[in-house]
């Protein structure tokens, strides 16, 4: 008996150090601190423009951090870049871009736009620089990134599509998994009812693989939001009713170790508050500051999450998590003859 316990209590140390993807603890998870940076009245002249059309309420269709004190709005409804700073809340400067913008990033001092076809960079004073063409086959794409000098589309089969590197157009190369600021390459799937996998490449070459639970809920989808060195964080997001379809959206944060991917650190409910159509709604700085955007009735919101020891922390405002506000429920009606 002695033996046959031995020989089990070595098979387990054997399965948990070699395939850390079968077991995960999440009993240990951080809170998060939540902390409003900014709200942006929906106001033409002043703030942000908003807009319904047939299909959709146009508002924000992402954001970016410039640094901190500055943040930049992406208006498919006015079709602009409009930056507000953080100390006062209020409008610093705008201009105006080409018309349906789906998403972009600010790198260096200039804004990457990305549009249906293409990608136009525009200076602070929005002059548009350069345009980068992609294949007619990528029409449609929704996300952008950007990392050592290069832009690429984010697709929605998972992979990532390098389109143009040091100002330069070059021949379209794809990668497996979606590219973050700092370089690595990271895939989800959903693995079974209620789990997903993750795997990540680093820049190095690398690759970690690990499996998480949802335990009694079932998976909808999983989203890389973005990863640092010892952060990955992931926009997870679980069956409430399959029909109608409605969904929990958490953003949560796994430990990234020397040995590649860890357990969960911290999760956080996302406000079921959609005022308007969003592309990127979470981001994540390259030193790892989480960053959410939420739009209500009354403005857009950034919020500030940090994960934390504290027992005590600051919650999304009451009368936000108790809107649960949905554009799609408020669509403009057209009159059909």
């Amino acid at each position: 008996m002695k033996k046959t316990l031995s020989f089990f209590t070595c098979l387990l140390y054997f399965i948990f150090c070699h395939f850390p993807n079968i077991a995960q603890d999440t009993t240990k998870l951080k809170n998060t601190d939540v902390k409003e940076l900014i709200a942006v009245k929906w106001n033409a002249d002043e703030g942000l423009a908003y807009k319904q059309v047939p299909g959709a309420n146009l508002g924000v269709v992402s954001f970016a951090m410039m640094d901190s004190s500055k943040i930049a709005f992406l208006s498919d409804a006015s079709n602009e870049i409009i930056i507000a700073g953080t100390a006062e809340g209020k409008v610093l400067s705008r201009f105006s871009i080409y018309s349906s913008p789906r998403d972009f990033v600010y790198d260096l001092g200039l804004f990457y736009v990305l549009y249906d076809d293409c990608v136009l960079t525009y200076n602070m004073k929005g002059d548009n620089l350069n345009k980068f063409s992609f294949p007619s086959k990528y029409l449609g794409v929704e996300r952008l990134a950007r990392f050592s000098n290069s832009t690429f589309l984010l697709l929605p089969s998972g992979n990532c599509l390098k389109i143009e590197e040091n100002g330069s157009a070059v021949t379209p190369v794809q990668f497996p998994g979606w590219i973050t600021s700092s370089g690595d390459l990271v895939l989800t799937k959903i693995s079974g009812d209620n789990s997903y996998s993750v795997k990540i490449i680093s820049k190095k070459g690398l690759s970690s693989e690990v499996n998480f639970s949802t335990a009694d809920k079932k998976v909808a989808g999983v989203y890389v939001v973005g990863s640092t060195g010892t952060k990955l964080v992931l926009d997870v997001q679980t069956y409430i009713s399959e029909s109608p379809i409605a969904v929990e959206r958490k953003i949560v944060s796994i430990k990234r170790g020397d040995n590649g991917t860890g357990s969960i650190s911290s999760s956080i409910k996302v406000p079921d508050c959609y005022y308007v159509l969003s592309n990127k709604e979470i981001d994540v700085s390259k030193n790892g500051e989480i960053y959410n955007m939420v739009t209500t009735p009354q403005s857009a919101f950034i919020f500030l999450l940090t994960e934390t020891d504290n027992k005590t922390v600051t919650a999304y405002p009451a009368f936000i998590t108790s809107q649960k506000y949905h554009f799609n429920d408020h669509l403009l009606q057209i009159n059909e003859k």
